[in-house]
Order: structure tokens, then C-alpha cells, then sequence
């Protein structure tokens, strides 16, 4: 009975407490930045009457038998979400909208934190609250500066004579942009800007420069010459008649740019059948081919096909890796491939030969007229046209080789592919840019000088994209079987216009040279002798135009290998090109801010107009200055913010249950933003309190009557007595 009474007490003296918190919930239901707090209870410890047992063969088992001895307070915690805000006319109110606390330091250096953004700034440019606490973030220009619990001061530099300036590192290197000379009018930003036509605009200490980037500048005079130009074509007179001016801390031994260039040589590929084709091109511009394969072919073996009289069908024969198809006017491709097959199948053991293709053009004056224009009047003996099979079955063709120059130098070249397909037929040389892509398709009758001109039509006036074949296998000449390779070299004019030399050298030392204008159109070729280190042979005429020069190459690919090598996608990219020292410095140049320029005279914050941005940074308008950073208010954040420990006037303090503050710059990652011109409100809801100053004052009647029977029942123990 007298445990009751002590829990009747301990209902009391917790629900006291809880009133307590209410009142004082209640008191701040106006305060800025408070944080309501909410109360919990728990239940004491209980006295065991009866033991629990388990059941057993002939009972039930048996619960616990308990009482309790009362209550006490379990938790008192910080609300901490986000009440609404207020607006005020003053800056440096301020509120967090989402999470993080503002922090402040005291005359001790102890830190403190708090919701409750009423700042101000004193005389000597601190940034205060209203006891005088230093609030604390980064001073200075906080750009690039992680977040910080520095005392926050905004000082606004004297006026001594300086020249605006700023530097950055591009390129590897300190750049520094100055005006020529000290003004109070040059604090600027200068911001630079890609664009094919030089310009520039000023207005509001703002100056814009518009200049081509990719240019390639190979010395300091011509970087400096196109900024000047970009200011003279918009007209722009900067303040006090200062120039800008550049210095670089270190310049290369080289500076100069590279032109990009690649050669591959070696590139596999395979054939399945051996290939060749067999064309005319007739007087009215058509073309007319029949291909030929043969697999299992170890040997070059050649085709022969001749028109002869008559109709019959055609006649197949096969003698010493030569194959001879006797057609007449009236042949068709299903005549031969019949007559291929009769043969073969008469003779298992030779080539197995067929028949891919036979085109004969309608417009060549009719089929009977086409063949004879093509092999001659048909007779008997007629000796027809022969076409040698390269191809070999399955074997690796190590003979690829592709070579290129880039025509304008720059680091742009490496970031071009070329790919190369193959179409069938002839004059179908093509060349088309897809962004930094160039697919170059050729055909039967391509030639280097076909691919280099339909670059330079796909290039459509863009010298970057002026690509040179020195040399393509199989288009020029044929690497083939023999080794014999022509050797080819460009050098561009001396003249500075963009033209260009190739010489051509047979293994025989026979030299050709073609000149080329800038547009890739040949001007001039020349005969060469033959060298000193190659001497003529016996009997041997040097070739003295160029239809005898280049007839010196038997073994051009024919179609059929052409088609198995491009068909293949072969690609090179140029490799090496570099931009010049001061190219590059252009590409990485952005926006400078000019600071420090002032004639003279100390400079007081009272002077300077202050904004608070969202994230932090206390931005001022100084008259002579212009804008500048002065500072960043940061915020903490923890992990287990109720567990922070209240310390009055709205201030928190760490402690081991809220974990150590993270310091994070406002906006970035879970931190908050900061809210200029604005407070945070209360979070105190007096619906709730008043409802649970209902219910507290309940519970405390409840208890009081527990204390008043207990007695009663107490009374009447003793009076058992009497």
C-alpha cells in the first residue's frame, strides 16, 4: 500500500516536469529558430510476486505475476524539422532552408550552434549575432575553398596604387591577365569567349572577348595580336586608357604546333577465292566486267575469254594454270556458268572456276556490237582478254598500308578517324564526313589522286579537314607479289599557300613528281633520271611520259582483292598532332576576375553594398572595386542532431550522442541553403501543447487521487487497531 503512495509521487513529480517543458514551449512559441521540445515517460522497475514456469504433462504453464513502482521521464528531444520563415528588411537575417545549423563562436572559442540566423555586421566587419558571437565560415574569396570554421571578416582591401589583375594555370602554366597601368575604373570581368570573328563588348565592368581559340598562334605576338583585334573590331575603349596585357610564367623550348600523320603498314586480310575482273569502259562511258573466282588456288592462274564466230555454246578449257572461255555474240551468264559446270564436272581434279558476274551495258549500241567493240572481231584463233587471279584461298595477306598527312597542324588531327569500304563498279570514288569521321568508299578504277580529291570536295572549304593520301595498297599501285613498291613523299610549298610536292620514286629509282595547289588539284609532273645508287640496266629506256611511268606497275590489285581488303573497314587516325604552346593557352581561357585595382585611400565596409547568396557567399559592390568576395557563411550538419545538447539563447552544442559536425558549403550534398532576408520561426505548435497541457494536467489529478485513497486505505489499516 505504501508503494502506491510512492507511485502516485512519481506520477507528480513527472508530470510536473512535463508541464514544465510545455510552459517553456509555450514561453518561445515566438522565439527565432527554437526548437520545441517533446517528453516521453517510461515505466520503474516491477517487483516479481510469482515466478513464470513452463507448462508440464498434466498443467498449463504459469504467467509472471508483477507490479510496477511507478514512472519517470525518458526523453526530453528537440523537434527538429523546419518551422516556416519570416520576412525581414535586414540581409544578414538569415535562415537554412533544409538541414544544417549555423555556426558561432564566443569570446572563449567555444562553438556553438544554432538555427537562429540573426546576424549583423560590427564596425570592424565581423559578422556577429546578437550577443556578439563571431559567425564563422571562410573569409575572403571563397571560390574553390572547401567549407570552413574560420571567423568570418569582410575587409575591404586599401586603395594603394595597383594594377587590376588575375592569374590562372592553363596549359600547365601561371597566366596572369593585367591591366597596363593602377585606376580606380579597372576591377573587371573578362571573359572570353569562342568564336570564329573577333569581337568584343564592355559595359558594367563586364568585358567580353570573342576570338577564334583554334586558331593556332605559334608565338606570344600573335596570341596578344588577336585579343587586340577582337577589342578594335567592337570598338571597346577600356577605363583610364589601360591596355590588357599577358604574362606567361614559363614558355616551352618549342612552342610551336604539330601536324598531325600516321602510316600503317601490314594490315591482314584474307581472300576465300581467288578474284579477278575482267572490264571494259565503252566509248559512250559505260562500263561492262565479267568476274571470275576460282577456289582451291594455290597458283596465279589467269582468264582468257575471246569472241568467236558463230553460235555455239560457249567452250571452257583449262592447260598450265590457264583458263580459256570461248563465247559468241549471243552468250549469256547462264551459257558459261553451264559450260563451267560441265567441264568441272569432267575434270574433278583442276580449279574449281565460276562465273560471278557478266554485264554487258544496253546502251552500247546493242549486245552483238558491245562484245565486239570489247574483244575485237570474233575469229578462231582471236587472243581475247586475260585477267590473272591474285587471290589465295584462306591465306593471310600481310601487304595492307595505309599513309596520311594532315594538311593544318594542330592536337584537332588526332580526334579524326578514316574508314574505308568498298562498292562495286567504277568512277564511284566518294568521300563524307560524319563529325569526326571520314568514310572513304572506292571502287574498281580508284586511284590515291581520286581519294585525295573527293576529300577535299567532302572537306567543303574546311582546311582542318584536308586529309593527304601518300598512299593506299592497291589504288596507286599494287603491293602484289613481287615487291614492287612505289615510294612516295609529300612536302608542302614553300610558299606558305597551302600547295604541295609528291614525289614518286619506282624501285628502279625513276622519279616522278606532281605538284598539287591547296585545293588538292594537280598543277605540273615531271620526269625524274635515274639515280646515281640505281643505275639503268642493260638495255633498259627510262619511261618519258607519264602513261610509261606508272605502266611500270603490273600488279595492281584487281577488283576482287580490292574488295576483300576494304571491305574489311581498314581505319587509321592521325597521331602526333599537337596545338602550339599558345593554342592551348587559349582553349583554357575563361573568365578572369581583375582585382586590386585602386589609386589609393582606406576602404570601409560601410562603403559596400552586401548580398548574401544561397550558398553562403557574402557578396559586396564596392564603387571602385566592383564586385567581390568577401566571405561564405558555412553550415554544420551531424548525424544524430537530436542528440545536441540545448545551452540557451537558441544555441546548440556538440555532444558525443550527435557526433562530430560535418562542415559542408550551403546547396552542396544534404547541406541546406541560406535564405537572405529571412528568419526562421518557431516550430512550437500550440494545438499540441495546449492538448497536451490537457492531458498533463489529467494525468497529475489522477495521480494526486492515488496519493489521497492510498492514505484513506492507509487510515483504515490503523483503525483496525481500535
Amino acid at each position: 500500500m505504501v508503494k502506491s503512495l510512492y507511485s502516485g509521487v512519481s506520477g507528480l513529480k513527472t508530470h510536473q516536469q512535463r508541464m514544465d517543458v510545455i510552459g517553456n514551449n509555450i514561453a518561445n512559441v515566438n522565439t527565432v529558430g527554437n526548437k520545441a521540445d517533446v517528453v516521453t515517460f517510461k515505466d520503474v522497475y516491477y517487483q516479481t510476486k510469482r515466478s513464470p514456469s513452463a507448462a508440464t504433462a498434466t498443467l498449463g504453464g504459469v504467467n509472471p505475476r508483477q507490479v510496477g513502482y511507478g514512472v519517470q521521464m525518458n526523453t526530453t528531444t528537440a523537434n527538429m524539422t523546419q518551422s516556416g520563415y519570416t520576412q525581414s528588411d535586414n540581409t544578414f537575417d538569415m535562415a537554412i532552408n533544409g538541414q544544417g545549423f549555423f555556426q558561432v563562436m564566443d569570446g572563449a572559442g567555444n562553438i556553438f550552434y544554432t538555427r537562429a540566423g540573426v546576424f549583423n555586421v560590427d564596425e570592424e566587419g565581423y559578422v556577429v549575432n546578437a550577443d556578439g558571437y563571431h559567425v564563422l565560415g571562410v573569409t575572403g574569396n571563397s571560390d574553390g575553398q572547401a567549407a570552413g570554421s574560420e571567423i568570418l571578416r569582410l575587409v575591404i582591401p586599401d586603395t594603394d596604387a595597383h594594377a587590376s589583375s588575375a592569374t590562372k594555370k592553363i596549359a600547365g602554366t601561371n597566366v596572369t591577365l593585367s591591366v597596363t597601368a593602377p585606376s580606380d575604373y579597372t576591377n573587371m570581368s573578362v571573359t572570353f569567349v569562342e568564336s570564329q570573328y573577333p569581337y568584343a563588348t564592355y559595359a558594367n565592368n563586364i568585358l567580353s572577348i570573342y576570338f577564334n581559340s583554334d586558331e593556332q598562334y605559334e608565338s606570344e605576338q600573335d596570341f596578344e595580336n588577336a585579343i587586340n583585334q577582337a577589342l578594335q573590331a567592337g570598338g571597346v575603349s577600356l577605363p583610364d586608357d589601360v591596355e590588357l596585357s599577358f604574362d606567361f610564367e614559363s614558355i616551352p623550348d618549342e612552342p610551336q604546333s604539330v601536324a598531325g600523320k600516321n602510316s600503317v603498314s601490314g594490315l591482314k586480310f584474307t581472300t576465300t577465292n581467288a578474284t579477278c575482273q575482267i572490264d571494259h569502259k565503252f566509248d559512250n562511258g559505260e562500263w561492262g566486267y565479267m568476274a571470275f573466282s576460282v577456289d582451291d588456288n594455290t597458283n596465279r592462274d589467269s582468264v582468257n575469254v575471246k569472241l568467236v564466230d558463230g553460235e555455239a555454246p560457249p567452250k571452257v578449257e583449262y592447260a598450265d594454270g590457264k583458263w580459256t572461255v570461248s563465247i559468241c555474240t549471243n552468250t549469256t551468264a547462264g551459257d558459261i556458268q553451264d559450260a563451267i559446270k560441265e567441264f568441272l564436272e569432267d575434270n574433278p581434279n583442276v580449279p574449281r572456276l565460276s562465273l560471278d558476274s557478266f554485264v554487258v551495258p544496253t546502251t552500247a549500241g546493242g549486245r552483238e556490237a558491245a562484245l565486239k567493240e570489247w574483244f575485237g572481231e570474233p575469229a578462231d584463233d582471236a587472243a581475247g582478254v586475260t585477267e590473272q587471279l591474285f587471290g589465295v584461298k584462306d591465306a593471310s595477306i600481310a601487304s595492307g598500308l595505309l599513309d596520311l598527312d594532315v594538311q593544318e597542324k594542330g592536337a584537332f588531327s588526332n580526334d579524326y578517324k578514316v574508314v574505308f569500304s568498298y562498292v562495286s563498279g567504277y568512277d564511284k570514288t566518294k568521300a563524307v564526313w560524319d563529325e569526326n569521321t571520314l568514310t572513304v568508299s572506292v571502287c574498281a578504277n580508284s586511284t590515291i589522286a581520286d581519294v585525295n580529291e573527293a576529300i577535299r570536295r567532302a572537306a567543303n572549304g574546311d582546311d582542318k579537314k584536308i586529309i593527304i593520301f601518300n598512299d593506299i595498297s592497291g589504288l596507286d599501285y599494287g603491293v602484289g607479289y613481287t615487291g614492287n613498291v612505289f615510294k612516295r613523299e609529300t612536302t608542302p610549298a614553300a610558299d606558305g599557300t597551302g600547295g604541295y610536292t609528291v614525289t614518286i620514286t619506282r624501285p628502279d629509282g625513276t622519279v616522278l613528281t606532281e605538284k598539287y595547289d591547296a585545293n588538292g588539284v594537280r598543277t605540273a609532273f615531271a620526269q625524274g633520271d635515274i639515280t646515281a645508287a640505281n643505275p639503268a640496266p642493260d638495255g633498259y629506256t627510262a619511261p618519258t611520259t607519264e602513261e610509261d611511268f606508272y605502266n611500270y606497275k603490273t600488279e595492281v590489285w584487281n577488283p576482287g582483292t580490292r574488295d576483300a581488303f576494304f571491305s574489311g573497314h581498314p581505319s587509321i587516325t592521325p597521331a602526333g598532332g599537337d596545338d602550339s604552346f599558345f593554342t592551348k593557352v587559349a582553349k583554357g581561357l575563361s573568365t578572369f576576375a581583375l582585382t586590386d585595382g585602386r589609386t589609393g585611400d582606406p576602404q570601409s565596409i560601410k562603403d559596400v553594398e552586401l548580398k548574401v547568396q544561397q550558398d553562403g557567399t557574402i557578396i559586396g559592390t564596392h564603387p571602385i572595386f566592383g564586385t567581390m568576395v568577401l566571405g561564405r557563411i558555412d553550415l554544420a550538419t551531424f548525424d544524430n542532431p537530436n542528440g545536441l545538447a540545448k545551452v540557451g539563447g537558441t544555441n546548440f552544442q556538440e555532444t558525443v550522442a550527435s557526433g562530430p559536425a560535418k562542415l559542408g558549403i550551403p546547396g552542396s550534398g544534404n547541406t541546406g541553403v541560406v535564405l537572405s532576408g529571412t528568419l526562421e520561426m518557431s516550430n512550437v505548435d500550440l494545438a499540441d501543447e495546449f492538448t497536451n497541457m490537457i492531458t498533463t494536467q489529467r494525468g497529475y489529478q489522477a495521480n494526486s487521487r492515488v496519493i489521497t485513497v492510498s492514505d484513506t486505505m492507509l487510515e483504515e489499516l490503523l483503525s483496525l487497531k481500535r
